[in-house]
């Protein structure tokens, strides 16, 4: 069974063995130099040392990943599984003192540094993770529904892992309490009211996460509707789950009805590398130079500010700050108004870059930021996303990845005025079948696309 708990281990792992070797090849460098004659010996040392980290994995494995107790449970299995490393590799180490017994206090030295600069990491990641947990815009809202043992438990896991980037915010149940914001009944007043990101509901049977249960359904419809991620939680192990994926925090499992491709961290790691590398290479290789020539030719056109900076609904119905190139004049209804074909607001400049999409252009710093991608469903105006969603059934889906600077519905020529209902309801069906089904090589040929295909290029906006 995959779940993003042994992912997660997969790359602590990865990590650890790197800071080990960096360490052994710092003290290296301090002690020999590199010199040609300890090479092999170096070399000897590195492979016991990785070989001990692993088998000390073992021993005391990551399960819990995800704490109970806190942070300082953390720090005392850290602990202890660096006392096993250092037992291993002492152990190991004894085979060959023969060859490499002049190295032991290179040994010794290398792996006591890495210990104490993982205590310190963990620590260090752990407190600055913490401080800006409050802080930080893109925390998911949570809301729990029933108040039981079970419930209580993830409330915990949440409350004492800032890592997971959730913030609790009441539960849904029908015995009145502390943190209880209301009913079953009230979960669409209560979402909207307290802006929830994320619904955890606990299930004490299997027929309530069937796809075909009537339970099911209308609750799965109800969180499509109002824009929120939905997760089953099993209040006793022994029930089926059918052919769903399971994710586990510390022992408890999670059920996603509706899983995308997005939910699986690989994804979300390859489509952050690529985002990260396209938007640096348009950032340094066409923007610092075509930057400051539309600057001055949107500032001779008329008076205000290079870029417009407009609020946008992005990834879980955040708000984010958008940038694009100034294309009208200063107005008040920027905000509301869509532009249309022959808009009086627009600029002769703004014509021009509006008609070749430069104006977009800025929008790669939202891509570096991580507000958006480079592939997605397009970020809409805050009015524009309370009025559709009212209009459009499952609308606010669009909303569970990142908003993208181009998109599947773009290429197809489903972009700029929606002056009719019907072209937003084909938009939003062509954004969702690309929240199904997204892979890499997809978001390739959109962004291919996107340069070279004059329809998806210079369509009226």
């Amino acid at each position: 069974m995959k779940t993003r708990e042994n992912e997660l281990q997969f790359i602590s792992v990865v990590l650890d063995l790197l800071l080990l070797n960096l360490s052994f090849l710092l003290f290296a460098f301090i002690f020999y130099r590199f010199r040609f004659e300890h090479g092999i010996d170096i070399y000897l040392c590195h492979l016991l040392a990785n070989f001990s980290w692993v088998l000390a994995f073992i021993f005391i494995r990551k399960r819990m990943l995800y704490l109970k107790k806190g942070f300082k449970t953390r720090l005392i299995r850290v602990f202890k599984r660096s006392l096993i490393f250092l037992l291993l590799a002492t152990l190991l180490f004894l085979p060959f003192a023969p060859i490499i017994g002049y190295l032991w206090p290179y040994a010794l030295v290398s792996c006591l540094f890495f210990v104490l600069s993982k205590l310190l990491i963990n620590f260090i990641y752990f407190k600055t993770i913490k401080y800006y947990h409050l802080k930080n815009n893109r925390v998911k809202r949570v809301l729990l529904v029933g108040k039981n043992e079970t419930m209580q438990k993830v409330k915990r896991i949440i409350k004492v892992n800032p890592i997971l980037k959730y913030m609790f915010l009441g539960y849904l149940s029908d015995v009145p309490g502390k943190d209880v914001l209301g009913n079953l009944d009230e979960l669409k007043e209560v979402v909207k009211k307290h802006n929830i990101h994320v619904v955890f509901v606990a299930i004490k049977s299997q027929q309530e996460i069937m796809p075909y249960s009537d339970i099911n359904k209308e609750l799965l419809h109800t969180c499509n509707q109002l824009g929120v991620r939905l997760f089953y939680v099993p209040e006793n192990e022994s029930i089926e789950t059918g052919n769903f994926d399971l994710e586990k925090l510390n022992g408890i499992s999670l059920i996603n009805p509706q899983k995308i491709p997005m939910d699986q961290i690989e994804n979300q790691i390859k489509k952050r590398m690529f985002d990260l590398i396209f938007s640096g290479m348009v950032i340094v290789l066409l923007l610092s130079w075509l930057y400051p020539i539309l600057a001055i030719l949107i500032k001779l056109s008329s008076k205000g500010p290079v870029l417009f900076t407009q609020k946008r609904t992005g990834i879980n119905k955040i708000t984010f700050n958008c940038y694009k190139f100034r294309s009208m004049r200063m107005n008040e209804e920027a905000d509301l108004k869509q532009a249309t074909e022959d808009d009086p607001r627009i600029t002769k400049i703004g014509k021009f870059i509006r008609k070749t999409n430069l104006d977009e252009l800025p929008q790669f710093f939202n891509v570096f930021r991580g507000e958006m991608s480079v592939v997605g469903p397009r970020p809409h105006m805050l009015s524009h996303t309370d009025k559709y969603s009212a209009l459009i059934d499952d609308y606010l889906v669009r909303h569970y990845v990142k908003p993208g600077i181009t998109g599947w519905a773009q290429i197809n020529g489903l972009r700029g005025e929606t002056d009719e209902l019907w072209k937003m309801e084909k938009r939003v069906e062509l954004d969702k079948e690309y929240i199904r089904n997204w892979s890499l090589d997809w978001d390739i040929v959109i962004v291919w696309k996107t340069i070279f295909d004059l329809k998806a290029f210079l369509n009226a906006r």
